[in-house]
């Protein structure tokens, strides 16, 4: 994260700065004895509502934006055992309370005048809702007298500590970066609008030097070392025996590109020395002096990303740079040492997650949500809203039917992946798309085909590149963008169903609650997911299933002890 400028902050606390907060005991209390009517009861209500399913002490929370706004997003409704409906509304008469009588600040950015500034730049922009995207920074930059040429990251930093610290935002990081999104777009459309746009200042610091930073030669060996594994040449001995997929080549490229940065940044070499592949490979001292600029950021601690980093350029100087023996011999027993003790079972944090489809209720609510997230689309009065909803929907039903991984599941193209054929609906998806190159085929059921046919004809058109071929489009006529579409689901799952979900937890989810049922379709399953031999199943999906496995022995050893005689064949 980038640092907070003190001084700045300093600055924007005068100006916005209130008194200290009173408690939510406090706030009761003036809530108890100022207001009268619906609005006294109502409140009250929601307080005693909150300490009761939250088990908290009022006396206990701070009435200030950023107590009150951690407390609310710790559960959601199914944890708390309310409705979403009656926890919306203690939500927002819990907010309006805080704002009535908790911390005062000496300046809202709700009540901040806009100058005539930031009120000609905000006049250029002909639709409403981004006009009003932007006001809240208008107004923070209107108090601070920051111009609108003035914006940097210090300005951002400082936005968004106010919004933190002094407004009842849901989530004053999603506001920043939606503030960001609104800009940059007029940045893009909006005649005589600033000519720079903003980012996040957020951002990691990024260790990949970008590539055309290096000299050209270096580019030049990279792209022959990348040409050389996508088109192998089949008489030279050292090449691959058959082209790698592009997405590999590209990750190990990026990789490349990381330890040459590590290189520079840790001054072991200046940029201008990176010539050639052979120069991150052919001095063994080199190469440790890289790799402990990684293991320096992990507590000198190794893991799999390290362990990554130190195969990948121990490979390229085998099979590229052809170094000496000795040389590949050192750094082959590095590696060894890089290499994190092998687990080859259910990893501890997908057994955590799993565990909460031990509850017959989790079971339900995950296979439901296709069905009940398409009623919410069905209800919305907002189109663009509600075809949201049932995008979600189709996706998730297709994750249940299919286990597919997001990478597969963006990228379903309407024109070659499903067809139709006797009633029935199929996908297909070629191995050269798939991570292992296994070709998956599926027949979706009923239920996901009749979600997916009122999608394409209700829904889908209403989305921006909705004219591309991908069933779940992108602004662009693209995809939509990995994180987006995963964000959207996992966000989705937990508010609506309580469930912490990713979307490539659906496919040891659907392993567990399979195989649980009937540990005999072990095989079916490792076939359901794509992969090529079910020890990869056993390894890696499984691990869950032993009570399952527990009670079936138990039914055949009772069955056993009733009728100890073998049957007859």
């Amino acid at each position: 994260m980038t640092n907070l400028n003190r001084p700045f902050l300093d600055q924007s606390g005068a100006v916005f700065a209130g008194t200290a907060p009173p408690t939510l005991a406090q706030v009761r209390d003036r809530v108890d004895r100022e207001l009268t009517g619906t609005k006294r009861r109502d409140r009250l209500s929601a307080l005693d509502t909150l300490a009761r399913v939250m088990g908290i002490d009022l006396r206990s929370i701070k009435a200030a934006p950023a107590a009150v706004r951690k407390l609310l997003a710790s559960r959601n409704a199914l944890e708390l055992g309310l409705s979403e409906h009656r926890w919306r509304n203690v939500r927002s008469a819990v907010v309006a309370t805080v704002r009535a009588f908790g911390v005062k600040p000496n300046a809202s950015l709700e009540r901040v005048p806009i100058n005539q500034e930031w009120t000609m730049l905000l006049a250029r922009i002909q639709t409403k809702h981004h006009r009003d995207g932007l006001a809240r920074l208008a107004r923070f930059c209107s108090a601070m007298q920051i111009s609108p040429e003035a914006v940097d990251q210090d300005t951002l930093l400082g936005f968004h500590h106010e919004m933190d610290s002094g407004e009842l935002i849901r989530d004053p990081r999603q506001k920043l970066k939606h503030t960001i999104a609104i800009w940059n777009m007029c940045h893009r459309r909006v005649t005589g609008w600033l000519d720079f746009a903003l980012s996040s200042p957020f951002e990691r610091n990024v260790i990949a030097i970008p590539i055309d930073a290096f000299p050209q030669c270096f580019q030049e060996d990279l792209a022959r070392w990348r040409e050389g594994l996508l088109n192998p040449d089949l008489m030279d001995p050292a090449a691959p025996p058959r082209p790698l997929k592009p997405v590999s080549v590209d990750n190990n490229a990026a990789t490349i590109l990381r330890f040459a940065s590590a290189l520079v940044h840790s001054e072991c070499l200046p940029i201008t020395s990176i010539t050639s592949l052979e120069v991150l490979v052919n001095d063994i001292d080199r190469f440790k002096q890289g790799l402990r600029f990684f293991l320096d950021r992990f507590d000198g601690q190794t893991n799999s990303h390290i362990a990554k980093i130190a195969d990948c350029l121990r490979g390229i100087a085998r099979h590229y740079v052809h170094v000496p023996d000795e040389t590949h011999d050192a750094m082959e027993a590095i590696c060894k040492r890089l290499r994190p003790p092998r687990n080859d079972g259910l990893k501890l944090k997908n057994r955590e997650r799993l565990r909460q489809f031990d509850d017959p209720r989790n079971v339900e609510r995950l296979l439901g949500f296709p069905l009940q997230e398409a009623e919410r689309g069905r209800a919305h009065k907002n189109p663009y809203r509600a075809a949201k909803c049932f995008e979600r929907a189709v996706a998730v039903s297709v994750l249940l039917a299919t286990g597919l991984r997001i990478k597969n599941l963006r990228t379903i193209n309407l024109e070659t992946d499903l067809s139709r054929a006797n009633g029935r609906c199929f996908l297909s998806i070629p191995g050269d798309r798939v991570k292992n190159g296994m070709d998956l085929d599926y027949e979706l059921p009923p239920e996901t085909d009749a979600l997916l046919r009122e999608y394409l004809q209700e829904y889908r058109p209403r989305f921006p590149g909705a004219e591309g071929p991908y069933l779940f489009p992108g602004r662009d006529g693209g995809p939509r963008p990995s994180s987006t579409m995963a964000n959207d689901i996992k966000t989705s799952l937990y508010k609506r169903a309580g469930l912490t979900m990713n979307p490539h937890l659906f496919r040891h989810a659907i392993a567990k609650i399979v195989i649980e049922r009937d540990p005999g379709l072990a095989f079916t399953i490792s076939r359901h997911l794509g992969h090529k031999n079910i020890n990869m199943t056993m390894q890696a999906y499984l691990g869950t299933e032993g009570r399952a496995a527990a009670r079936s022995i138990d039914r055949v050893l009772k069955q056993a002890m009733a009728h100890p005689q073998l049957p007859e064949v």
